[in-house]
């Protein structure tokens, strides 16, 4: 595996979980919205459970955020070289 395709992996992961975070955000709020303006009465609960929802959201957000970070990051560990072993044309020279 390549190191620029580690991290073209690991952006387009961060990105997709950012988007699909926004997206899910961003419906919760048009769904409450459109509560409160069918139901006023009906507001003050729907903001509650609306708050719950947006921070559980965020929260997997978040936890997915730092899979694909820690996911990275062991990929790029694999392939980095060990800075105590020579490169193999050395090896191969001083033999």
């Amino acid at each position: 595996m390549d190191w620029g395709l580690a991290l073209l992996g690991l952006g387009l992961g961060l990105g997709l979980v950012v988007i699909g975070g926004g997206i899910g955000i961003g419906l919760l709020s048009k769904g409450a919205l459109e509560g409160m303006a069918r139901q006023p009465e009906a507001a003050g609960m729907l903001r509650m459970n609306t708050l719950v929802f947006a921070a559980l959201i965020e929260a997997f957000t978040f936890l997915a955020i730092i899979l694909v970070f820690l996911l990275g990051d062991r990929a790029l560990k694999k392939e980095a070289p060990s800075p105590a072993a020579p490169p193999a044309a050395v090896r191969k020279a001083s033999e």
